[in-house]
């Protein structure tokens, strides 16, 4: 008697075995697509002169510009050191500025500047193609879903 053979359209289970829990995968298979869509982006940015972590700086720049580092080291999940190596490098490539807060003048606020924001409105129709064709597996409502949960795990 043979095994039956799942239809075309089911989805199919993870092929990898590490000898793990189903649950023990998870954070192994987050890492893993976040390398693989981090590499894959990084081929599109390279050439405006952006890594990762410096689209990531813009992307949230746009959204909460004039905040401080610890706010963008909590929104980009980036390391305090490494994110302010990040900042002094995209501050000399003039596409961030650092001012002090008009509120508190020990306080230094992290701005996009005209060309960092040229850079990020530029590659933002690419962005969007990329996540849709990243998310290609999966019809609107699991989209969504994932992304609910995903929120839920990041804010639990």
């Amino acid at each position: 008697m043979s095994t039956p053979r799942p239809a075309a359209d089911a989805t199919p289970e993870p092929t990898l075995d590490l000898g793990l829990d189903r649950i023990l995968l998870l954070p192994y298979l987050l890492n893993r697509l976040t390398s693989q869509s981090n590499q894959l982006w990084l081929e599109q940015i390279r050439d405006k002169g952006l890594t990762i972590p410096r689209w990531q700086v813009l992307v949230i720049l746009r959204s909460y510009n004039g905040c401080k580092i610890s706010t963008l080291v909590e929104l980009s999940g980036a390391e305090q050191p490494i994110l302010s190596r990040v900042i002094d490098q995209m501050e000399r490539d003039n596409l961030v500025e650092r001012r002090k807060s008009e509120k508190d003048q020990r306080i230094k606020q992290v701005w996009i500047t005209e060309k960092g924001r040229n850079i990020h409105d530029s590659l933002m129709p690419a962005a969007e193609d990329y996540v849709y064709a990243l998310a290609k597996p999966l019809n609107r409502q699991e989209r969504n879903q994932l992304i609910s949960l995903l929120n839920r795990m990041v804010h639990a």
